[in-house]
């Protein structure tokens, strides 16, 4: 199979929607980053889905809608009651936008979809590209990364190619994603506002919106079961190099090694270095992450080193993504970098 890249247009949004509707995958742009989409409310589409990744289907999948209201979703099968009153008013403001909601899964949504369990994750796209392909085809499309399982996320066409080349049909390319990293997802144990995985949507705001306390789970899914939302495994999102945290800042430069900085304010700096943020805005460090960490990969070095996240509202989304991509975390001791690995299990 030959996968074409074709840029945004009516054209080019038809023939993903004649791809999609023959059951095969077509990736797509949206704000966070590119997915592999299928449609969403047929079981032998999805399974499409883990065959190009590679992808357990322990791991449940995103549902995309073109609506934001929850109640067509309802109608549609795609969510069924009780919806908490929570997450209507988290859908009115964060959507279209990178907020992804746990809500109990409608009649029409098979099992491959929700890796088995009776809630659904759903959410509604901002990208204009991810909006005229929803509208286009008319049906809600199961859409993870695409990427192979666990691997670095793409944020632009050539990274969905680079992974998925040969494996699926088509690629729509809409340009580098806004924000860069996976959306907030967000779970109502118990009616409590809960983000299981973090994003650009922030505890500290969905907080103020509701008028009460959204706690951070970013717990880990041992293998095997299904996880209560995608991104819960313990090692995700990771380069093929392996990926050291830093507990201190980066000041020297080793041999073999790439190195990622969150700030430098030294005018120069060595071709192995790489600045996350510029401007030290959290908000640049997560659109550049995912695209530095493929750049500092493609160099097949001893290791990569990232430095240490400083506090934001936003640190809690970066520092699980890197978490999740690392090997283990290096101390500096003695002149040199201790590297030590992690427990994955």
């Amino acid at each position: 199979m030959k996968t074409r890249v074709l840029p945004i247009s009516p054209a080019s949004i038809q023939e993903a929607c004649h791809i999609l509707r023959q059951g095969d995958l077509v990736a797509f742009p949206t704000e966070t980053v590119y997915g592999l989409g299928a449609l969403g409310l047929l079981p032998s589409a999805v399974q499409k889905i883990f065959e190009a990744k590679g992808r357990p289907s322990t791991d449940p999948l995103i549902l995309h809608m073109s609506s934001t209201d929850l109640a067509q979703a309802r109608a549609n099968g795609v969510i069924s009651d009780p919806i908490p009153q929570e997450s209507q008013l988290l859908a009115k403001t964060f959507w279209p936008g990178p907020l992804t909601l746990i809500l109990p899964r409608g009649t029409k949504v098979p099992h491959e979809v929700t890796a088995g369990l009776e809630t659904v994750a759903v959410r509604c796209p901002s990208h204009l590209g991810a909006q005229q392909l929803l509208a286009a085809i008319g049906a809600p499309l199961a859409a993870p990364s695409a990427n192979r399982f666990g691997r670095i996320s793409p944020t632009d066409a050539s990274a969905v190619l680079q992974e998925l080349d040969g494996k699926i049909p088509l690629i729509l390319d809409g340009g580098s994603c806004l924000n860069g990293i996976e959306s907030t997802v967000v779970s109502f144990p118990q009616n409590q506002p809960t983000i299981l995985r973090p994003g650009v949507i922030t505890a500290q705001a969905i907080s103020q919106l509701l008028g009460n306390e959204c706690r951070i789970s970013c717990h880990t899914q041992p293998q095997g079961t299904p996880a209560s939302s995608p991104g819960m495994l313990a090692s995700h999102y990771a380069p093929r190099s392996p990926l050291y945290s830093c507990q201190e800042p980066i000041k020297t430069f080793l041999p073999n090694f790439q190195h990622i900085l969150f700030f430098s304010s030294q005018e120069s700096k060595p071709d192995h270095a790489h600045i996350l943020s510029p401007n030290q805005r959290p908000e640049e460090a997560a659109q550049n992450l995912y695209r530095l960490l493929r750049i500092a990969d493609a160099q097949s070095p001893q290791a990569i080193l990232i430095d240490p996240i400083p506090p934001s509202d936003l640190a809690p989304a970066l520092q699980d993504r890197i978490f999740r991509a690392s090997t283990g975390s290096a101390i500096w001791q003695g002149g040199s970098w201790t590297l030590q690995a992690r427990d994955k299990t």
